[in-house]
């Protein structure tokens, strides 16, 4: 359990992001996080504003004329156990002088009834497609429309494999030592997501644990497991 209230840790968890971005594909990325008293959650994002709780986009760095810029909203609350969690997430990418073409945007969405909770949608054209969606009744709809799954509530990708993506393509011009900063930032991740799978599959993770060669005991029945220790020899 976090001994941090929910101020604070939104508050870590936005200086954490800030300083990824400026380390690596931004100059001077503001990433904020406010309290919302009435819903009792957190909004975090980039130039998120105070009063509507609206985001904005930040630019990235690139050798291209096209301007190409990162939008962040996020929701967050305390969940029993006392850690951040997240409620709704938005990542969007943007191209052009005024920020006004979506290129992508990455949503994950808890307790999602239509579609999966993590899903990317990617804007273009497809003649193929927006016919055989107007056929099945959704006239209108393009590319954009469709979300498509990506990796689900823990599994997701991180915003360090987007932005590691988009400098892979050629998109972005990254400074010196982001492979670092994405590496240890996805870590730390990767890190809370593992645990957190861990906290809500105790059984299935104590019996890999014993398959490995560990003893798993619980500290009591309402209680998270008290202590590990590898058998000798294997």
């Amino acid at each position: 359990m976090s001994g941090l209230d929910l101020g604070s840790q939104a508050r870590r968890f936005a200086q954490v992001l800030q300083d990824v971005l400026n380390r690596t594909v931004c100059d001077n990325a503001q990433v904020n996080a406010v309290i919302n008293n009435k819903t009792k959650s957190a909004h975090i994002g980039t130039r998120l504003s105070r009063t509507d709780f609206m985001t904005d986009k930040v630019q990235m760095r690139s050798r291209a004329r096209t301007k190409i810029w990162l939008d962040v909203s996020s929701v967050w609350y305390r969940n029993d156990e006392g850690f951040l969690t997240a409620r709704s997430t938005y990542c969007g990418v943007y191209l052009g002088d005024a920020h006004e073409q979506l290129l992508l945007h990455y949503d994950y969405e808890r307790e999602k009834d239509l579609y999966t909770e993590a899903h990317i949608q990617v804007a273009g054209t497809h003649p193929a497609l927006e016919r055989m969606l107007e056929e099945v009744g959704r006239s209108g709809d393009h590319m954009k429309d469709l979300h498509l799954p990506v990796g689900g509530r823990r599994l997701r990708p991180s915003l360090e494999d987007l932005l590691e993506s988009l400098i892979a393509e050629r998109l972005l011009d990254p400074k010196s030592g982001y492979e670092k900063v994405l590496n240890d930032s996805r870590r730390d991740y990767r890190i809370k997501q593992i645990s957190a799978l861990v906290r809500s599959n105790q059984e299935t993770a104590a019996a890999a644990l014993r398959s490995a060669g560990w003893e798993v005991t619980k500290k009591s029945e309402e209680g998270f497991f008290s202590g590990f220790r590898k058998h000798r020899g294997r």
